[in-house]
């Protein structure tokens, strides 16, 4: 039996499209598809002389073998037309049209093959597939479109490159079967969204594109943009349920993709409640004492939150005091040189303590939620590099990591930190994964946000622009134009609080603290050349000559900034003049340990319950938790050591290597940035980045053991004793 010939639908909507709209269905006819053509011309109520133009050129057409069908109708807008003509339609492959120029009809083929050979369901002709990032039209539409596909790939994490193109090619039984509200030109991404939702795959396929302006007949309008940037945040949320048995219908196959999906969105919320409850359970005790999660330095930031809201602006300088914690207890002096704190993580606290009427207890629960919410980047972080399952594995490593779960609840910025740096890593990895320069500005201006709360952070723009420079996917001129926009974009984000601080007395700087660690890794490196003394006995010898120093030179050193330049300049002498054992101490065994270790003394420290407050970790109560945690962290780290060291593996191999690069500029400065005075909140920020390629390499290493046995990849060289890793055993 001959198998039916399958056959084109080409749905165009007109509207007062006289100059162009018989060139275009000339072009139609023409465009050399290898299945049978159905037109099916739809007026949506033109007012120009574009319907008798149509019924002209059909009457042309009695020759041609295409079916032609014209619909004519009130004008209600171009999303009511497509939704008459897919009612109308009877093909196989359904394709929508404009009756502009701005499109060229032989790109059918191209957008219609995946579908005829049965390799997907929807086919998006992308004009920006091959052409990434250039100006096709005026700015503002480009810009528009740009802004639309980031928000829908945003909300639905799909990895579009052109949402608003009009080459949308769809299963004809699929789209019959999918109800369409729209009207308008948001029939779009209404289509794109629910299609997302359901688990369809949107192939893309490159086309051409020549665009025309506003006063040769295009009719798009900015208010065309918010309807639709509304409409695809709309659906993200709605229930299709209802759809969902549709489209079941028309796509047996879909009931396995939904399944799956509500099965991997059930495990990541799984995930997600328990790294909230696990954070909760170490802070229930300081629910009813506060204190018990304030540190050293948390006062100084709950006091520029308290001035924030009582003054309305950060203030940058307080006068010499002594620290007074809510209860009472004394913590630390505040000297003139080390009161200056990043700006970003007060301002949250100001903003907890504001939605709080200041309720400490609120904002510890804030923590425990904000620790909690980075498993969302790090899972998606884990899929866009491998799978679901990768990314499941990555977020329950990040859930269980005791060094996060015991800094959440605190009242340090680390948490806070995190999690942009987190979103910042995850937006990075989507633009490699893409090269769609809106994920780049979203990860530069996360970067310098994060700066904002921690200084170190702007040391990422030079990884950054390391990547850029070496990302195989973006042509010379475009990354030339990319590290200049993201050295800009990064500029203008943390150059307005450095010139506010500059205008404070201190200098072009965030805050005075990075100086302060600046001269406690200077100290130790003292301590190690010297072998005496220890970091502290340095520390103070430094201090005491400056004071000599700033004594001798009263003018010249009379003010903070000053000062701090003299410090960071010496510091930096000592450092950059013995690099190499400098580098030797973010090895040496007591930083290896703090950087490896859990900060148990934080996550026992609120076991110390009794009548006076302050019972040891090791008394009968806290021992057996202590215990435990031992024993669970142990195990835990036993598996990032066995992904970690399995993803070095995979990283010989070439296909696997640019993963490689990325954790190591990405994750490996956070891990030698600090120096020797590292602990572990410090590789607070590199955790989502490792628990990624933990994950990853863990997965890898589990799959050939399922599919085979680890020694069949294994050969020993008869004679030699030479043992050989073949490349299929390592993927």
């Amino acid at each position: 039996m001959t198998q039916k010939q399958k056959i084109l639908s080409v749905i165009i909507p007109v509207y007062n499209e006289e100059k162009t709209v018989v060139s275009l269905l000339d072009k139609v006819m023409r465009c050399g598809v290898s299945v049978p053509l159905e037109l099916i011309i739809v007026n949506d109520g033109s007012t120009d002389s574009s319907p008798e133009l149509i019924r002209n050129w059909i009457s042309g057409q009695k020759k041609s073998a295409a079916k032609i069908v014209f619909l004519n109708k009130e004008n209600g807008g171009k999303g009511s037309a497509v939704k008459a003509g897919i009612r109308a339609s009877t093909g196989d492959v359904v394709i929508i049209q404009d009756a502009d120029l701005e499109y060229d009809p032989r790109n059918y083929e191209a957008c219609i093959r995946p579908i005829l050979d049965g390799e997907c369901k929807v086919v998006y002709g992308s004009r920006e597939e091959e052409n990434r990032n250039r100006l096709y039209s005026s700015p503002s539409f480009y810009l528009g479109g740009l802004l639309l596909t980031f928000w829908i790939n945003l909300l639905y994490h799909a990895d579009l490159t052109d949402e608003p193109t009009c080459y949308k090619t769809f299963d004809g039984s699929l789209i019959r079967s999918l109800p369409i509200d729209g009207d308008k030109f948001e029939w779009e991404p209404e289509v794109t969204a629910k299609l997302l939702r359901t688990g369809f795959e949107i192939r893309e396929v490159p086309v051409a594109y020549y665009p025309r302006k506003i006063t040769e007949g295009k009719k798009i309008k900015w208010k065309d943009g918010a309807q639709g940037l509304w409409t695809a945040f709309r659906w993200r949320f709605a229930s299709l349920k209802g759809i969902r048995r549709t489209l079941g219908a028309s796509a047996p196959e879909l009931g396995n993709a939904l399944r799956n999906h509500r099965k991997i969105s059930l495990l990541l919320w799984s995930v997600f409640f328990l790294a909230f409850f696990v954070r909760l359970f170490f802070a229930l005790p300081s629910l009813g004492n506060p204190d018990l999660q304030m540190r050293a330095e948390s006062d100084a930031f709950l006091t520029s939150a308290n001035q924030i809201l009582k003054h309305g602006v950060f203030r940058a300088r307080y006068p010499s005091c002594i620290a007074i914690f809510p209860s009472g207890t004394p913590a630390y002096e505040i000297t003139s040189l080390d009161n200056v704190r990043a700006p970003l993580y007060p301002a949250w606290l100001a903003l907890l303590f504001k939605l709080s009427s200041g309720s400490l207890v609120f904002c510890i629960l804030a923590g425990c939620l904000l620790g909690a919410l980075i498993v969302f980047p790090v899972f998606f972080s884990g899929r866009l590099f491998g799978s679901p399952h990768v990314g499941l594995g990555a977020g329950l490593l990040f859930a269980l990591n005791p060094t996060a779960v015991a800094l959440s609840p605190m009242f340090l910025p680390d948490t806070l930190f995190a999690f942009l740096v987190a979103l910042q890593g995850y937006f990075f990895l989507r633009f490699i994964k893409s090269a769609f320069g809106m994920n780049l500005i979203c990860a530069i201006l996360l970067a310098g946000g994060a700066a904002l709360i921690r200084p170190a952070n702007a040391l990422w723009i030079i990884p950054c622009v390391i990547v850029i420079l070496f990302f195989h996917k973006l042509r010379a001129h475009l990354k030339f134009n990319y590290v200049v926009i993201s050295l800009l974009l990064f500029a203008g984000v943390i150059l307005p609080w450095m010139f506010g601080s500059h205008l404070a007395g201190i200098g072009w700087r965030i805050d005075t603290i990075s100086s302060e660690a600046l001269l406690k890794n200077a100290s130790a490196l003292k301590a190690d050349l010297e072998g005496k003394g220890n970091l502290l006995t340095h520390m103070e010898a430094f201090r005491r000559e400056e004071r000599k120093v700033y004594a001798a030179a009263p003018e010249q050193y009379g003010t903070i900034a000053a000062q701090l330049r003299h410090r960071d300049r010496k510091m930096l002498e000592l450092i950059f003049s013995h690099p190499l054992r400098y580098l030797k101490l973010h090895f040496s065994g007591d930083s290896l340990r703090r950087i490896v270790s859990p900060d148990f003394s934080a996550l026992f420290e609120n076991f110390n319950i009794g009548r006076t407050g302050n019972r040891p970790p090791d008394s009968p109560r806290a021992q057996p938790v202590a215990s435990g945690a031992f024993a669970a962290t142990a195990v835990l780290y036993m598996f990032y050591a066995l992904g970690l060291g399995w993803f070095l593996l995979l990283s010989l191999d070439r296909r696997h290597f640019l993963y490689f690069l990325i954790l190591l500029l990405l994750a490996g400065y956070y891990l030698f940035m600090p120096g020797p005075i590292a602990i572990p909140r410090y590789q607070l920020p590199a955790l989502p980045f490792v628990c990624v390629a933990a994950a990853f390499g863990l997965f890898q290493f589990f799959r050939i053991l399922r599919r085979k046995p680890l020694l069949r990849g294994l050969e020993l060289s008869p004679g030699s004793g030479t043992l050989h890793v073949s490349a299929g055993a390592l993927r």
